[in-house]
């Protein structure tokens, strides 16, 4: 049986904000075959109780994957369903997990933590931006 270079998946993680967060990810590159499992581990930033994980394929398009707030699931996609399993296991990495990889999977898999899942806005009456920052991104100020 051969195996050619199209039969591997290659993984590779991104510290999203590494200069900012201390979020960090191993291994950092993954190479797997098809039909092989792969597990990324993530350790967010200390008192952040949210993680996120998204996959950028080849076209740079991002896809959001999973979201957890002290380890319970907040929002996820099909596909994390069936295929890809997470955790957020309290005092542990999380972790995202291919069940059986495929030639799609080939991606950067990006984690982030936060302090909370919502854009907070707030602006002093004096500094008052031109543009409306959170409105643009679905905040509704009142």
């Amino acid at each position: 049986m051969s195996t050619s270079i199209l039969d591997y998946i290659h993984i590779s993680h991104f510290f999203l904000f590494s200069a900012l967060l201390d979020v960090k990810v191993t291994p950092r590159y993954l190479v797997k075959g098809q039909g092989q499992k792969a597990k990324m581990r993530c350790i967010p930033e200390k008192g952040h109780p949210v993680v996120f994980w998204y996959q950028q394929n080849k076209n740079n398009e991002f896809k959001f994957l999973i979201n957890f707030q002290n380890q319970e699931v907040l929002q996820q996609i099909d596909m994390t369903e069936k295929r890809f399993s997470a955790e957020c296991p309290s005092n542990s990495p999380c972790s995202l997990e291919i069940q059986s990889s495929e030639a799609g999977d080939s991606a950067l898999y990006l984690c982030a933590s936060s302090l909370s899942t919502a854009l907070k806005c707030a602006f002093s009456p004096v500094h008052k931006p031109t543009i409306d920052f959170c409105k643009e991104a679905g905040d509704d100020l009142g």
